[in-house]
């Protein structure tokens, strides 16, 4: 049915925009932003519908913590974004040549736009690089430049463009007080990543009555506008789809992400009771996209929850939104239960505080009633002294060894990248002067439990199954270890994914045959179903098909709820130990130099180094790059694989940068000798003419 509206809207777009004079290729009769201004760009401008939210597919859809099975405790929305910008929103996923950047780790990666990616590091899930494409008019004439955006995740079974939390929605209970929605206590939330952006309907009477408005972030106000009230309606071209290429919202238009479709809902905790809410709906929270209006991104309607807890017997927690055991001089923010007051032992009157060590408590009323929350306390461990760290001197072209104090001493480079641990680092061949970076890192442990079924004593067998277990958290978490068994010795990915498949850690890890215990130290936050994944299609580790006890619960920190192919079924990774309140400490950096010297002799030096000879393999074209720090003669010579010379050069007596270009472009392609004499000494380079 989506694809017949869509192939629908595009005949008659396409029909309407034949002939227009204000498109991605002329800007004739197109209108910039600013009255009377003809050079200019022409931004998009996303907003979110609350017509939308409050009555698309009837509203939003509530129900109650048990019973119905993945759906407990879950409120349904539906998001619409019109773009009411006088340009499109233009999000590419290839440049104009055809090929897409992927971000694997730290490395990148240039793919054709056909096919699908996988990362060649091996890298479970990559980030796709993508671009905004800003369309400029300058009188008649259009152009338009591209602007990077954020990465957003890609999925190699999609092998198209995603957007991350292009939607993040919340139910709040309103603070008369406050006017911006967004600032108003928080009860639950969730987000969504995009699938792919596209032209679902026109803005008009026929396809998404009310959805477009001048303004959408106050509830009930805003005026309608129609197709004819956009000054460039459908600039864009009205049928952006889910393109490998590119995708948007031309103007005039809006997307629809309904509340039928994966992650469009919030998670209403346990314990709320029935009342007035709001919801609130975000598009774009963390401005990826540039548009003509950054402020208008969000809207909120009244909601009145009927399934949850009758008021009464009112419950107050705090919860820490990070570890409560901060390094000296940090804090930590602490949360409240959501109500309509707070009273803090602090005296503060909000939900949210930053706390540093002590002991706290805070009086809530909401609609359950007022109650006081039990104790709670942070603690802090201290920062280490800085490393007390040694220079060195070394000569030219030879590495230096460095040395610091400390206990968990980690080095950096220049770029603040991480290159190595220990009290010793032994740097690369250097030729420059060249200051690195040390800290000292205290580690504390916090509370270490263990969770989870913990071995394998029931049916099973070993298995690449699709299927995992679930799990909720609490508190603020790191995943420190589980233990697995491999039917053959070698390399796993483990992934950690959030409720709607957004990968939060990953890691690559080496397993012995059998059983073993990996490290995984994933910090894991407050969120429900999340998994434990392993990557690939032959990970063949061992799974039951029996023997799970549902749930596994760790009080007020975690619980294992199931798995996604239900009954007693338990997969692969087995007593999970659980760290609560550990902290990691870091000193002040101290900056350590090795300083490069040109030594006094070259006596017994191995120049080797010394020499380079780029680019390599090359089409005949090569530069010699010599560094001597003496005086003394060179010679050169080049020889094809039979040992005949057909180059000599002498350069005499050199001291310093010997730069020397070699054109073999008459020479047949194949590889060749490069014999260099550096006083008594020899050294050779083998080169490739392709």
């Amino acid at each position: 049915m989506k694809q017949i509206l869509l192939a629908f809207l595009f005949i008659v777009a396409f029909c309407e925009y034949g002939s227009a004079q204000c498109t991605t290729t002329n800007a004739t009769s197109c209108q910039c932003d600013s009255v009377g201004d003809t050079d200019c760009d022409l931004l998009p401008d996303i907003t979110i519908s609350w017509y939308a939210l409050e009555n698309y597919l009837g509203g939003p859809s509530e129900y109650s913590q048990t019973g119905n099975g993945v759906d407990n405790g879950r409120l349904k929305v539906t998001g619409s974004t019109p773009n009411i910008g006088h340009g499109p929103l233009t999000v590419r996923g290839q440049d104009n040549a055809g090929n897409r950047t992927f971000l694997c780790g730290t490395d990148t990666f240039t793919y054709p736009s056909t096919g699908t990616f996988v990362c060649p590091n091996g890298y479970p899930t990559p980030m796709q690089i993508t671009t905004q494409r800003i369309y400029h008019k300058n009188g008649n004439t259009m152009t338009y430049w591209d602007r990077y955006s954020a990465p957003m995740t890609y999925h190699p079974s999609h092998n198209h463009i995603h957007f991350d939390d292009w939607g993040v929605f919340t139910l709040r209970i309103q603070d008369p007080s406050e006017p911006d929605p967004r600032n108003w206590s928080i009860v639950g939330s969730g987000h969504k990543l995009g699938f792919c952006l596209m032209d679902y309907y026109q803005c008009s009477a026929s396809s998404a009555n009310h959805h477009c408005k001048d303004s959408n972030t106050v509830y009930g106000q805003g005026t309608t506008w129609y197709n004819g009230n956009f000054p460039n309606w459908q600039l864009g071209g009205g049928n952006y789809g889910c393109s490998v290429v590119e995708q948007g919202i031309s103007s005039g238009y809006t997307d629809v992400y309904s509340e039928q479709l994966d992650g469009m809902w919030i998670n209403i905790p346990p314990g709320t009771c029935n009342g007035q809410y709001w919801i609130v709906y975000e598009v774009d929270p963390h401005d990826a996209i540039l548009e003509e209006d950054e402020t208008n991104n969000y809207t909120a309607i009244p909601f009145s929850l009927t399934l949850q807890t009758a008021p009464g017997n009112p419950v107050v927690k705090i919860n820490p939104m990070g570890s409560p055991n901060v390094c000296t001089g940090d804090s930590v923010m602490l949360r409240a239960t959501a109500g309509s007051s707070y009273l803090w032992s602090t005296g503060a009157v909000t939900q949210d505080i930053m706390a540093g060590p002590g002991t706290y408590t805070v009086t809530v009323t909401n609609y359950c009633g007022t109650a006081t929350s039990s104790p709670f306390t942070v603690t802090s461990s201290p920062v280490p002294n800085a490393p007390v760290a040694d220079d060195d001197t070394v000569c030219y072209g030879t590495s230096g060894v460095l040395n610091a104090s400390g206990t968990n001493v980690i080095w950096y480079d220049s770029s603040g990248a991480e290159i190595g641990t220990g009290n010793s680092y032994t740097t690369p061949v250097l030729t420059s002067t060249t200051t690195y970076w040390t800290v000292d890192q205290g580690v504390y442990n916090g509370i270490i439990n263990n969770v989870g079924k913990p071995d394998t004593l029931s049916a099973g067998g070993y298995s690449n199954s699709t299927n995992y277990c679930l799990f909720d958290v609490y508190r603020p978490l790191t995943i420190k270890s589980v233990k697995v068994h491999a039917n053959g010795a070698g390399t796993r990915i483990i992934q950690l994914f959030d409720e709607i498949g957004v990968v939060q850690a990953s890691g690559s890890y080496y397993l012995p045959n059998g059983p073993s215990v990996v490290t995984l130290n994933f910090p894991v936050m407050p969120g429900k179903n999340y998994s434990l994944r392993p990557a690939g299609s032959n990970y063949n580790l061992w799974r039951n098909t029996a023997g799970a006890i549902y749930p596994y619960t760790m009080a007020d920190t975690i619980s294992i709820t199931g798995n996604t192919a239900g009954g007693s079924n338990w997969y692969f990774f087995y007593d999970w130990e659980i760290e609560v309140g550990g902290a990691t400490c870091v000193s002040s950096s101290t900056p350590v130099t090795a300083t490069v010297e040109i030594c006094n002799s070259l006596s017994g030096s191995n120049l080797d180094r010394n020499i380079n000879v780029f680019p390599n393999p090359s089409d005949g074209h090569f530069t010699m790059e010599i560094y001597l720090p003496l005086e003394t003669p060179v010679s050169m010579r080049l020889l094809d694989v039979a040992g005949r010379e057909i180059e000599r050069q002498q350069f005499g007596g050199i001291q310093g940068l010997l730069i020397h270009n070699i054109d073999m472009g008459e020479h047949s392609k194949g590889i060749y000798l490069m014999e260099i004499l550096i006083g008594e000494g020899v050294y050779y380079r083998r080169i490739s003419v392709q």
